[in-house]
């Protein structure tokens, strides 16, 4: 009787396991749909990198996951650590990293440090002391992408589902970094033809080629304080790049005069924003920054031109570009007349905010103005004390 109650006992224990068991693993593939749409979500290389690493670790129970990416022009792999280090590794044996990425294979790991090949590991691991490792390279159609590494599981040892749920994130994952690969290769020669195109300028008024870079310059900056999405900044650069493309419907005797304006020169001068949007008009996929373009000069009190908008009616990439382009005309030496020094210049953005200026992006200004060698606010100081 007592042996049969026993045996009663001992499967009641063991349903209840399976049931963990069973809850567990679906819990884990649950986890493994929402990955899926997750790094599905978007086309930046670095959002999927982080959003990857995120699900992984929790996905496989571990302490720490790493991506490493495969350089374009060297036989290495390299991952990016939280404070922003870039790190490399060899394809090759000598590491576990690379080993699995030379040999295209998973590698499970139950004695990370005193293993041979743990003192070729990047710094970061190192500092983790990993005790156990599981490895997996990235590849597609036979090329290699990158590896993932996740160290230290939270149930002492990485078991055969764990393997075979790293399989399945680095087979969801490759396609989705393949993608994003050749996305930004594409961007990049989209980038590089719309340069092109704002180049065109230069032939008619070299002032305006180099205010072209800077202007751009100032409103990634100014982008980046703004928290701006990654696809926003994109739309920000192409709109900053191409914000005179409109000068080019200028004729020549008023863009290249070497004297200020006449008033119907200026009422020339300020058309070029609707010059700008009448190229672009009809490319539907660059509304945002053919808006940004289109808007650069309109106000949030409603006195800029051509169109006369206030406040929220202003796109914040137009807004952006206005500052920025402000700022550089302030500061840029023309043929009738010396530029102002950035302090000065600074103050003149701060003095507008609010009126001809939205005031978050002019804030936004600031923060990075004075964190660049142009901020000397003693300089500015001693200029009002010697008036």
């Amino acid at each position: 009787m007592k042996e049969k109650r026993q045996n009663f006992m001992a499967r009641e224990i063991n349903d209840g396991i399976d049931e963990l068991e069973k809850s567990h693993r679906l819990n884990r593939f649950e986890s493994m749909l929402k990955f899926s749409r997750v790094i599905s979500g978007s086309l930046s290389l670095k959002d999927i990198i982080k959003k990857a690493k995120g699900h992984t670790k929790k996905l496989l129970e571990c302490e720490h996951v790493c991506i490493y990416l495969k350089e374009k022009e060297s036989h290495s792999l390299s991952m990016i650590d939280q404070s922003g280090h870039k790190h490399v590794l060899e394809i090759n044996e000598n590491s576990f990293v690379g080993s699995s990425a030379y040999l295209g294979a998973t590698l499970k790991v139950d004695r990370g440090v005193s293993d041979i090949r743990f003192a070729r590991e990047v710094a970061p691991i190192k500092k983790l002391r990993p005790k156990t490792m599981l490895v997996l390279p990235l590849v597609l159609n036979g090329e290699l992408l990158g590896v993932i590494q996740a160290t230290n599981s939270l149930n002492k040892n990485f078991n055969e589902q764990d393997i075979q749920f790293g399989e399945s994130v680095a087979a969801q994952l490759t396609p989705v970094i393949q993608n994003a690969f050749l996305y930004e290769e594409l961007h990049t020669q989209f980038i590089q033809v719309v340069e092109a195109l704002a180049d065109t300028i230069t032939k008619k008024d070299t002032y305006t080629g180099g205010h072209t870079k800077r202007v751009a310059h100032f409103a990634m900056k100014i982008g980046a304080k703004l928290n701006l999405t990654w696809e926003e900044m994109n739309d920000l650069k192409l709109s900053a790049v191409l914000h005179d493309i409109g000068k080019i419907g200028i004729e020549d005797a008023i863009l290249k005069k070497r004297a200020p304006l006449t008033d119907e020169e200026f009422k020339i001068m300020r058309d070029h924003p609707r010059l700008g949007y009448e190229i672009l008009k009809n490319v539907d996929s660059l509304s945002a920054v053919v808006d940004g373009m289109r808007f650069h000069h309109e106000r949030p009190d409603g006195l800029g031109y051509p169109y006369g908008l206030k406040g929220d009616e202003i796109p914040v990439i137009a807004m952006i570009i206005s500052v920025a382009d402000t700022f550089d005309a302030m500061i840029s030496t023309r043929p009738y007349r010396k530029g102002l020094p950035p302090m000065v210049a600074y103050k003149e953005i701060l003095d507008h905010r609010g009126t001809q200026f939205s005031e978050v992006v002019v804030d936004a200004f600031a923060a990075w103005f004075e964190t660049t060698k142009m901020y000397s606010p003693n300089r500015l100081d001693s200029k009002k004390k010697a008036s």
